[in-house]
């Protein structure tokens, strides 16, 4: 055990008073871990259990290091004249500058909460003996130093030093709190009977901690052979921390980010040119017990280089000794130009700050006046809403407070609020990074608190220079007096006229591309439920019993069958109407739009083959009535008529749809208007033609041969005049874009291709961020992963001799074996393949599938009553691979199947089969629509609630990799069972899903 002797109450009070709040301390933790050449830090917060701990790999301490620096105030070795020695710099290390002060960082936890945990453990790179490291673990409760009349003589510090087996131990903790609960009863007498409740409460509390749950957290590590660093375990914390994470959440409008995210966002200089590379990353993580883990300081929502290749306008220089810029300036991403800005109240003089460099990009808050791409206005727009600000950083850490965003040390705000025009710049819109030195700014010093630089004369120089840079910036560059201006403001302006061309644009074309969507969706949801089909054949089948009804004979009965030929057809032709669609013409369409517009001419096409079958039918129906009701004379006589008067009926209407498009086109001249009448012409002669092949062959042909050249005529007739429309049709489109072209828009349909394109290219920015965000947290669940795998597989193989000699434990052991390498196998479907089940590939059956399957989803298929079953052909079938290509293959498919399965009738049934040398997964689900053939497979498409589009994509990109494929097989799914037909009103002929799993050929 060793004595804490140096002061108590007095201590404590420094340390607290020293430290503005818990960010700041978080902060100075963050630098003390950088002065001890760590390459990571990490915060956690086990927010259900209100413990934080601060973990970091950097050189740690030894148990004399503990003694003599962190038992020590205001440890010397960073004040010259120190008698400690200066750390030793790690081997391969860049010497650091130091960036804490006088231990203030040391006491400062206790700002964190009433006791800590501290485990160090030294880093031996320079000797041999490295692993043999001890851990230093000592209980620090802060809470004693604020008892009234206790001095440091009289609190005793629990200090171990231990193996690092055994560091992490429930034994460990037990043994610190029952170290300094035996120190405490000697001062009893001197603690109030209330202060010794809490603190006892919090002894209990800390006592009970799952110690040995930091080890399998991912980061710094000192329970591993070769571990070094130190751990803080704070706990309870402090009342305030929940605050200081989630910000006021009284103000729920509120786009800015929490006290605590400001603070400790962008700790190393991200932004500078020519930055030498973090040294140190950094994380603030957020846990639950329900398993949730966020990062609050991601470095991913903090400002890269990206982002000033994205900013409209940048500035880049340094300022020299005198304080004048030296730089470039660019506005609207324009060439970079030359400019120097001097600071004439320097006079000439020396400056006492020192020379620094500056690099800062500006974003305009009103699209309009921006020149980026809104989706990348909104993106950047998210940033500056969390952490705009212009940081200050020295040897590429930052200087707190300067960066956060109420935090405006250079007044910009309030000078923009007196004179928005004069002044231009807003705080809020701007970020970057001010870059200084310890060698080339000595003097400006921070505040011992950590709440920015001591405003001596070196500060209200640096203040006073960059207050001048910006004012004198909006003069050269922004106000209507100076040519920049000038300049600035023209092109502003025409970002501006550019901008309101483009939301006039997008509020009609985007009116019109979504009436054009709701009606395809409304179509194409009428074609997958067969519909269009039920009520042609609802058509044909009134009518085929009309016609049986006609009894009698002679003109009236010939006449009111030929009446039903004619309902039927106007039927027909209205119900194609309604399920005929114009693509729209000079507006893009996004690339689902585009994939269900040709499912729909696919199905329209099978729809009106199947309607002129119908016609067909029908008209030769009519024929066997007509012959068996009329007598030769009466029939030919009223079949031409009929004839006749069909003829006309059709010509005027169609000539009348036509004279339509005449009167539209009519002032326009040449070439337009001759097509349409050329159409008409042509239309009138062949119809003329028809009808006088009909009138010549009415005397000496047979009845059935006479109805029979009616047929072929009236066909004849359709064709044309179909024909005639397709060459109508642009015309009919097209208008538009002629009266556009007169007034001098004839670009609309590369507009179309162009929307098209950026349509397009949005979304695969959106899959792409998606992708790169999903990748990165499977990168960290596959690290976490990587790090107890070991330990597992070391286990296994452990338990391994005791199952040979029995058989039960065998059998066990070989279940736990099977399950953890498919566990394995399942998470590197998501990263790429480093680890096999195997180092080569091995035989796979059908049978493993099955019994796999079965394992995995037993539960699951129990609880929604679904039947997994597998035929002989599968279950015999073999081939060789890799596990880890083809079982997540599988799960994949069968979970889809079980998920659109859970809320069908039964049965539920899923099969595995071969199908001509391809396995087959097939169910009796609702099925795939046509329309989603094609695109199952893209990125980001999925019909399933909530989906994220991502399963097959990498399913089939995986399968391609070793010469497989993945395909629907359709038409090969299971017929639905009856309760399900009579439920949903379909026909019986529904099939549900079914995919096939393609081996390569043998030229593959």
């Amino acid at each position: 055990m060793a004595n804490f002797r140096t002061s108590a109450r007095t201590v404590d009070m420094l340390g607290r008073q020293q430290i503005a709040g818990i960010p700041t301390a978080i902060n100075e933790l963050f630098k003390n871990a950088y002065d001890a050449y760590a390459s990571s830090v990490v915060v956690d917060w086990l927010r259900d259990r209100d413990f934080l701990v601060i973990r970091d790999d950097g050189i740690g301490m030894s148990f004399d290091d503990f003694s003599d620096r962190w038992l020590t105030i205001g440890t010397d070795s960073k004040v010259r004249g120190g008698h400690l020695k200066d750390l030793a710099v790690p081997r391969g290390a860049r010497r650091r500058p130091v960036m804490g002060e006088k231990g203030i960082g040391r006491l400062a936890i206790a700002a964190l909460g009433p006791q800590v945990l501290v485990f160090s453990r030294p880093r031996m790179s320079n000797y041999d003996d490295q692993p043999s490291a001890k851990v230093v673990a000592a209980l620090i409760p802060w809470r004693l130093f604020e008892v009234p009349g206790i001095t440091l003589d009289d609190i005793e510090i629990p200090v171990l030093e231990l193996a690092w087996e055994e560091a992490f131990t429930h034994s460990t903790v037990q043994r610190l709190v029952t170290e300094l609960r035996d120190s405490i009863t000697g001062i009893r007498q001197s603690i109030a009977f209330e202060a010794l409740e809490i603190i006892e409460s919090e002894l209990s509390f800390i006592e009970d901690f799952d110690i040995s749950a930091l080890t399998r957290l991912h980061g710094p590590q000192l329970s591993t052979p070769d571990g070094h660093g130190t751990f803080f375990v704070v706990s309870p914390t402090d009342d305030s921390l929940p605050l200081e994470v989630d910000g006021d959440r009284q103000s729920s409008g509120s786009k800015s980010a929490s006290p605590l995210k400001k603070l400790l966002t962008g700790f190393s200089d991200t932004m500078s040119l020519h930055r030498r590379e973090a040294e140190m990353l950094t994380s603030f993580i957020v846990r639950r017990d329900s398993g949730e883990v966020v990062d609050l300081i991601n470095g991913d929502e903090f400002f890269d280089e990206q982002d000033f290749a994205n900013s409209d306008h940048e500035f880049v220089g340094e300022f020299d000794e005198y304080g004048t810029f030296h730089g470039t300036v660019s506005i609207y991403q324009q060439e970079p130009l030359p400019h120097v800005v001097p600071w004439p109240a320097g006079k000439g003089a020396p400056t006492q700050c020192g020379p620094f460099k500056i690099r800062f990009g500006y974003v305009h808050a009103n699209l309009r006046h921006s020149s980026l791409a809104p989706e990348l206005h909104g993106e950047i727009n998210k940033k500056l809403d969390l952490v705009a600000g212009l940081y200050v950083y020295r040897d590429g850490v930052r200087i707190l407070p300067y960066g956060s965003s109420d935090v405006d040390y250079l007044a910009i705000e309030e000078r923009r609020s007196k004179n928005a025009g004069y002044y231009f710049f807003s705080y809020r819109r701007m970020f970057g990074a001010i870059a200084l030195s310890s060698r080339s700014n000595p003097s400006l010093h921070e505040k011992a608190g950590r709440e920015g630089f001591r405003e001596n004369i070196a500060y209200r120089q640096l203040r006073a220079i960059l207050i001048n840079f910006v004012t004198q910036l909006a003069a050269d560059f922004f106000r209507t007096n100076s040519q920049g201006g000038r300049e600035f403001l023209a092109a502003r302006d025409e970002l501006e006229r550019t901008e309101s061309i483009r939301r006039n644009r997008e509020r009609v074309v985007g009116t019109a591309r979504h009436a054009f969507r709701e009606n395809l969706q409304r179509v194409l949801g009428d074609f997958a439920e067969n519909q269009p089909q039920q009520r042609a054949s609802k058509i044909y089948d009134a009518a085929d019993k009309r016609l049986s009804q006609i009894t009698g004979g002679g003109s009236a009965a010939l006449n009111e069958a030929l009446a039903v030929e004619r309902s039927v057809e106007d039927s027909l032709r209205e119900l194609t109407e309604h399920y005929t669609l114009s693509k729209p013409q000079g507006i893009g369409l996004d690339r689902e739009t585009n994939r269900d517009w040709s499912s729909y001419e696919r199905e329209y096409q099978t729809f009106d083959v199947e309607r002129k079958q119908l016609v067909s039918r029908i008209r030769q129906r009519v024929a066997v009535v007509t012959k068996k009701v009329a007598p030769s004379d009466i029939y030919i006589e009223e079949i031409l008529h009929d004839t006749r008067e069909m003829l006309d009926r059709k010509l005027t209407e169609w000539i009348e749809s036509a004279r339509e498009v005449e009167q539209d086109v009519n002032d326009l001249a040449g070439t337009v208007l001759e097509i349409v009448r050329a159409a008409v012409r042509t239309a009138s002669q062949r119809a003329h033609s028809l009808e006088r092949e009909m009138g010549a062959a009415a005397g000496h042909m047979a009845q059935d041969e006479f109805f029979a050249l009616r047929q072929r005529i009236l066909s004849d007739l359709d064709e044309e005049l179909t024909l005639q429309q397709e060459t109508l049709l642009p015309i009919r489109t097209y208008l538009g874009r002629f009266h556009s072209a007169e007034r001098g828009n004839a670009w609309q349909g590369e507009m179309e291709a162009v929307e098209e394109e950026v349509l397009s290219l949005r979304t695969q920015v959106d899959n792409d961020l998606e992708l790169t965000q999903l990748g990165r947290a499977i990168e960290l669940i596959n690290h976490e992963f990587a790090s107890s795998i070991k330990s597992v597989r070391q286990s296994l193989q452990a338990l391994r001799p005791w199952g040979r000699s029995n058989a039960k434990l065998g059998a066990i052991e070989r279940q736990l074996a099977t399950s953890f390498e498919h566990l394995d196998n399942y998470l590197a479907l998501f990263t790429p393949l480093q680890r096999r089940l195997y180092r080569k590939p091995t035989e796979i059956t059908g049978s493993n599938i099955e019994q796999f399957l079965t394992d995995l989803f037993g539960e699951r298929l129990s609880r929604h009553e679904v039947e997994l079953v597998a035929t002989n052909n599968f279950s015999h079938f073999s081939f060789v691979g890799y596990p880890s290509t083809f079982y997540p293959v599988f799960v994949n498919l069968v979970d889809n199947a079980i998920f659109w399965l859970s809320d069908r009738p039964n049965p539920r049934i899923i099969q595995l089969d071969v199908r001509n040398g391809a396995l087959q997964v097939s169910d009796n689900g609702p099925g795939i629509l046509p329309r989603d053939r094609e695109a199952i497979f893209e990125h980001g498409f999925s019909r399933k609630p909530g989906g994220r589009g991502l399963g097959l994509k990498i399913s089939s990109d995986v399968l391609k990799r070793a010469g497989w494929s993945l395909e629907v097989d359709a038409g090969g799914g299971i017929a639905w069972p009856q309760s399900a037909v009579s439920v949903t009103g379909t026909d019986s002929s529904r099939r549900g899903a079914s995919f096939l799993i393609v081996p390569p050929n043998d030229a593959e």
